[in-house]
């Protein structure tokens, strides 16, 4: 065999191992590759020395002993090691994947009640007395919850006489500024008993209540809804807004999804996917 059919058999494992236990320049070769461990497994020894003196003792091979085995073995260069399969990344993306859908169809809200409501508008409430002294009526109005920027009228209708007749008709306006609870008062000269009056209470050009009588009922014209928390209704939390999570723009309705939704679970499924492949 040619040296360079010996070199290319040192390099696919189709070699002899009989003609690298006498070759020193391929046991070298074959030791660098494989390994002296690999060697010996498979019964090639290295070449043996002549003895430095100059005398060499003959065996009929040059002085080298070269071992003869009964079955010709193969270099195996395929890897020993079996492959193993991750488990941490893979439980890692199942469980944000796991997160993402849940955040979808139930919404984190519902585990997490990390999202605040904001404090609820005090309810309009507006109410009236009045008194009669010495043929002068005394009214007095008292409004509460009034939203700050808001424009309110108090329209009212003063008659005597059993309202036969009008002693008086007139309204007041103002702009709410940072005063949730306002007075305003009146009075007028009746000289036929009994009196009676009408109020009426607008909000941004809209009635939203009115008074009349001795001012003991209050009546409105709209009764509010049972208020429901805008936290528990939208669980969801917004990809995009996390780092504001307590605010409400933060969260939306469950059942729902935005494309950050759906990238995300994609993701978290592809890495899954390929983080449980076996590697070598």
């Amino acid at each position: 065999m040619e040296d360079s059919d010996k070199i290319k058999g040192v390099l696919d494992g189709t070699i002899d191992p009989s003609e690298i236990s006498g070759d020193k320049k391929l046991y070298s070769m074959a030791e660098r590759i494989y390994g002296r461990e690999a060697l010996e497994d498979m019964g090639v020894e290295p070449p043996v020395e002549p003895p430095e003196s100059g005398i060499k003792a003959m065996n009929g091979n040059g002085g080298v002993e070269i071992p003869i085995k009964d079955s010709v073995g193969t270099v195996n260069l395929g890897s020993q090691k079996k492959p193993r399969r991750r488990v941490v990344l893979p439980l890692i993306m199942f469980t944000l994947l796991t997160i993402s859908g849940f955040n979808v169809v139930v919404g984190i809200g519902t585990v997490l009640p990390i999202c605040e409501d904001e404090p609820p508008e005090q309810e309009l409430e507006f109410s009236s007395s009045a008194q009669l002294q010495n043929n002068t009526l005394f009214i007095v109005w008292k409004m509460t919850g009034l939203n700050n920027g808001s424009s309110y009228t108090i329209e009212w209708q003063v008659s005597q006489n059993g309202s036969a007749e009008i002693v008086d008709t007139g309204n007041s306006t103002w702009v709410s500024d940072n005063d949730p609870v306002r007075f305003d008062n009146r009075n007028w000269y009746v000289d036929a008993p009994p009196y009676s009056y009408l109020s009426t209470l607008y909000e941004d050009d809209l009635i939203v209540a009115f008074s009349n009588g001795s001012g003991d009922s209050i009546t409105t014209l709209s009764e509010e809804a049972n208020r429901v928390s805008y936290c528990d209704s939208n669980t969801r939390l917004i990809w995009t807004e996390y780092q504001d999570f307590e605010n409400k723009d933060a969260w939306g309705e469950s059942g729902t999804g935005e494309i950050a939704d759906g990238a995300m679970m994609m993701l978290f499924a592809l890495m899954m996917i390929i983080t449980a492949r076996k590697r070598s």
